[in-house]
């Protein structure tokens, strides 16, 4: 799974809202995670567009998780912010895929999808909760 600053940016967004028992605005969230103001904004507006937190409007709005980060698993953020399939290389098991349009003659391919399909099996055991928890095992 190839892992975008994206995504690096909104799973420590969502760990820094589990702390949280009411809504946070994007300008604290920005300062406490050091993640850019309008970028970080783009990012809480797709994790909401799909029910991964909640947005609030008015005076006390902001964001908050709508799910226990037990529940909210770390492939389902990928997929939410990288708006694809888990990719860890540029090919994928899908010839039409195929970036240089070469799955016929390539010879790495059953390699890399294999490699790929384990990966995927690791990740989609992790979520949020595991994440924090391996921040404070630290």
């Amino acid at each position: 799974m190839l892992f975008t600053k994206s995504t690096a940016y909104a799973l420590q967004a969502l760990i820094e809202l589990s702390k949280y028992d009411k809504p946070i605005d994007v300008t604290a969230l920005s300062e406490k995670t050091e993640i850019p103001k309008p970028f970080l904004a783009k990012l809480l507006q797709n994790l909401s567009k799909k029910n991964m937190i909640k947005s609030y409007k008015g005076i006390h709005g902001g964001f908050l998780l709508t799910k226990e980060p037990k529940d909210i698993k770390i492939i389902d953020i990928f997929k939410i912010i990288e708006d694809k399939d888990s990719l860890v290389f540029y090919c994928s098991s899908d010839a039409r895929n195929c970036t240089r349009d070469r799955s016929a003659i390539c010879s790495t391919m059953p390699f890399f999808n294999k490699l790929e399909n384990e990966i995927d099996k690791i990740i989609e055991k992790y979520t949020l909760a595991d994440v924090i928890r391996m921040k404070s095992d630290k």
